[in-house]
């Protein structure tokens, strides 16, 4: 039979006096309880099939304050939890531990998962908790907020004084395993009770992953949600990624892990390349408020992910939360014509179906200030003038509706889904913002369909599917005679047209990608620890230049060309030590074909293996170490072969690129004491590339190249503190990256030993942050923020190129952001409205080659959650 736990923590210090009499009285109730707390071997062995959550109270409550005039704080209601048939199948059971906040009323205004089992339980144990009522605690006969450990149990079985109601004990299924327990004494403070509850189920996979072996940032996105930032502003505060952009809202955003970039770090939503989705004009163009959480991989991607990245990997996740009948939407609107619109909506037709939809819109005019070199037309002097950005139009629309059926015969879980997205977007100038543009438009569409299957045939086997199709359709246009200035006037006209280059541009391209992922999850050992995962993708891309045709002249475009592109990997994870460690060990395979031609005259086969390891030690509960190593390769795309028509031109010769990726770190979880909750990371990372496939620019144009040789030393560090009841919050970090090429012969074995060039490799950022609850209601709560970034300076060419001061630099910058949030929420209805000023000192910021950033801007964000 599992006996009472009793818990420990500390209440919120809303004076000296309180905080650490009451850390006191409830640690010494650990003390005396903990031996006696876990349940005994017989409890499972003898238990019926049924299965019981327990819910771990502390004993005596309601009895005299003790000494200081200190009571903690009681459970009043007992929670009701549900068994999940996951973990049921599994056979888990065990204790989870959370972090509990109580308002001066006792009710439950934070329920943080401190200790998880996965498998469902976690999520079960919050959903359980987040609207327990409890007595509040008391100081001097006076109600005061406080901070505790709460233990939750969950036995597959009752306790033996406890029967379950007769249908229960009479179906022994795993589809319902709800127990109601008899009335208590009053004594024991366990009166029953039922309630629902809002699952936050991302804490939990959170905490999964900081757990596990592998080399994984996550970043949560509860409280991004609230302003008015987008996922890219995110990233770079909160994790080692560098984002460089071109400009403002709708601008190319690239991203870069350990100095590799582009396609070398995979964007995926959830389990699929970014591009088979309604964003496919990149991570900027994705609304934060449908992402619940971003997974940051190192370096070593994890074999369910299915992919060839060479850096890493960005896993953006919106499939956390359980579907439940409900709607959202977030109107946003800023400095330089900016808007944004978002809007979900959930039906819940029963236990077994349901319907979600999801649309944005985005549009902005980017027509913020730059400082540009212009020639006087009197006198023709050139010297740089302030003006406003012309031609920087951006515009986007998308959405997703998907049907869902869970818990049928022979189906846990089947999702079909269709999407369609568009994006238009002007091109305001050249690569290195010399040349002026005025008509040159981009466009991007793209739409499909999708499925998601799950079932578990067996007890020791979960089958994971995804199947797909996906169309894209790029277009470029640049076909005026005119040449424009920075004002966007017409000053003269050209003999041929086209702003780019020489030839005018009507480009259309067409891809059609049929995809598909398969995982088998399989428990040998343990839960679990077997993973198969295969995937493929073949795609086709057509094209024409427009122009061309009708001039009758060859057009590069119009030869089809064919990529299938496929992967195998499989794992085997193991726990040793009582958990102290875990170790995953890996095999991969890459294989791609591709051709060109309608008979496929050029086609090619290439293939390659790899294979790695990831390791986690438990030094303590809280302090964990961790080391990992893959040996990888990445296939080139099909741009970076042949280029796009436009403004990529074609690199037919590139090789594919393989790395030794090795990360060592430590992470101390977020740990309770008096004074606050603390946690940090520190990870090291070296990356030795062969063949680097890196983008250079060029005046007009751009194109891939083979370095033949490239190191990368990484290091990232970052720290974060909350104080009780999270009234102040500090957090920060810090990436250092040196990435030089060590080519030895071909074109690059003059720069041997430089740094590559227009990678920022020094950034910094703080932020800091102040909340105040309980303002017009019980509910609502008023939050400042304020951050500073600082970005070092660095080269936009080679190092050893050019002479001393005739060297063109990205000059340092140090940029601040400040965000104010107020939130409040009515029955089950959440209100929030932020008000954001980005780069207040309306300081000079640049990212690639030196293309300026907007500078102050202030942006209004309303979020209602239904």
């Amino acid at each position: 039979m599992p006996t009472l736990r009793r818990r420990r923590g500390a209440p919120a210090p809303f004076s000296p006096v309180s905080t650490f009499a009451l850390l006191a009285l409830l640690s010494a109730g650990v003390a005396r309880a903990q031996d006696a707390s876990e349940p005994p071997a017989s409890a499972a062995a003898d238990s019926p099939a049924t299965e019981t959550p327990h819910s771990q109270v502390p004993a005596g409550g309601g009895g005299p304050a003790p000494a200081g005039g200190i009571v903690p704080p009681v459970l009043l209601a007992q929670p009701e939890a549900v068994y999940p048939p996951e973990a049921v199948a599994a056979g888990i059971e065990g204790a989870v531990k959370l972090l509990l906040t109580l308002d001066a009323e006792g009710r439950v205004s934070r329920a943080e998962v401190v200790e998880g089992l996965g498998h469902g339980l976690d999520e079960a144990a919050v959903r359980a908790l987040e609207n327990a009522r409890f007595s509040p605690a008391l100081q001097d006969g006076n109600p005061v907020p406080c901070q505790f450990e709460f233990i939750h149990h969950f036995v597959r079985g009752p306790s033996p004084e406890v029967a379950p109601p007769a249908e229960d004990a009479a179906q022994g299924t795993a589809d319902a395993p709800v127990a109601e327990e008899a009335a208590p004494s009053p004594e024991a403070a366990e009166p029953p009770a039922g309630f629902t509850s809002v699952v936050r189920g991302k804490s939990t996979e959170a905490r999964a992953l900081v757990r596990g072996s592998e080399s994984v940032d996550v970043v949560e996105l509860e409280k991004a949600h609230e302003r008015a930032e987008d996922l890219a502003e995110v990233l770079t505060r909160a994790s080692a990624v560098q984002v460089q952009r071109t400009g403002g809202l709708g601008s190319r955003t690239q991203l870069s892990l350990g100095g590799l970039s582009g396609d070398q770090v995979r964007v995926l939503i959830d389990g699929v390349p970014i591009e088979y989705s309604p964003y496919v004009y990149g991570l900027g163009s994705v609304p934060v408020s449908l992402i619940r959480q971003l997974e940051v991989f190192n370096g070593v991607v994890p074999v369910r992910l299915a992919t060839d990245a060479l850096g890493g990997a960005i896993h953006l996740r919106s499939d956390l939360a359980s579907p439940e009948t409900g709607a959202s939407l977030s109107l946003q609107g800023g400095s330089f014509g900016s808007y944004r619109g978002t809007g979900r909506l959930t039906w819940r037709a029963n236990a077994h179906v349901f319907m979600r939809a999801a649309g944005f819109h985005d549009r902005a005019r980017n027509d913020y200030r730059i400082t540009v070199p212009v020639d006087d037309p009197t006198t023709g002097r050139v010297s740089p003038r302030a003006l406003r950005r012309n031609h920087d139009a951006y515009r986007g629309t998308g959405g997703d509706l998907e049907v869902g059926f869970e818990s049928l015969p022979g189906i846990d879980r089947l999702v079909l889904n269709a999407y369609l997205g568009r994006y238009d977007k002007e091109v305001p100038h050249d690569q290195f913002m010399v040349q002026p543009y005025g008509a040159v438009t981009s466009a991007q569409e793209s739409w499909g369909l999708g499925l998601r299957y799950a079932v578990s045939p067996h007890e020791r086997l979960k089958v994971l599917a995804i199947a797909g199709y996906n169309a894209r359709v790029g277009e470029l246009l640049d076909v005026t005679e005119c040449l424009y200035d920075w004002y966007g006037t017409c000053r003269a006209t050209r003999a041929r047209a086209g702003e780019i280059g020489a030839t005018p541009l009507e480009n259309t391209q067409t891809r059609t990608t049929l995809f598909g992922r398969v995982r088998l999850l399989g428990s040998l050992f343990d839960v679990e620890d077997m993973e198969v995962s295969l995937g493929v993708d073949d795609s086709d891309r057509s094209g024409e230049n427009a122009y061309l045709t009708r001039l009758q002249q060859e057009d590069p475009l119009r030869v089809p060309l064919a990529l299938t592109s496929s992967f195998g990997g499989v794992s085997h994870r193991q726990v040793l030590w009582g958990g102290k460690l875990e170790n995953t060990a890996f095999l991969k395979g890459y294989l791609q074909r591709f051709a060109s031609g309608t008979r496929q005259e050029a086609a090619e086969v290439r293939w390659a293996g790899g294979f790695g390891d990831t390791v986690r030690f438990s030094l303590t509960r809280g302090l964990l170490l961790k080391a990992s190593y893959e040996r990888t390769t990445r296939m080139p795309r099909v741009d970076e072969l042949f280029g796009d028509g436009g403004l990529l031109v074609e690199s037919a010769d590139l090789v594919p690129e393989s790395s030794h990726n090795a990360n060592l770190g430590v992470e101390v979880l977020p740990i309770v004491t008096p004074v606050g909750r603390f946690g940090a990371t520190a990870v090291a990372g070296v990356r030795d590339v062969e063949n680097l496939i890196q983008l250079f620019p060029g005046d007009a144009t751009q194109a891939y190249e083979n370095v033949d040789h490239a190191r990368s030393y990484t290091a990232h560090a970052g720290l974060d503190w909350a104080s009780p009841g999270d009234w102040v919050g500090l957090n920060g970090t810090v990436t250092w990256l040196n990435f030089r090429n060590l080519a030895q012969e071909g074109q690059f074995s003059r720069f041997h030993g430089d740094r590559i060039p227009n990678m920022p490799w020094l950034q910094a950022s703080a932020t800091a942050r102040f909340q105040v609850s309980r303002l017009l209601s019980s509910a609502d709560a008023l939050g400042l923020e304020w951050t500073t970034r600082f970005v070092e300076s660095f080269y936009r060419s080679w190092e050893s190129a050019g002479r001393g001061g005739d060297k063109e630099r990205v000059p340092t910058q140090v940029l601040h952001f400040a965000a104010l949030t107020y939130r409040t929420r009515f029955d089950r209805r959440a209100f929030s409205f932020s008000f954001n000023l980005q780069n207040l000192t309306d300081a000079p910021a640049y990212d690639i080659v030196g293309v300026q950033k907007p500078g102050r801007a202030f942006s209004a964000r309303a979020t209602v959650d239904l």
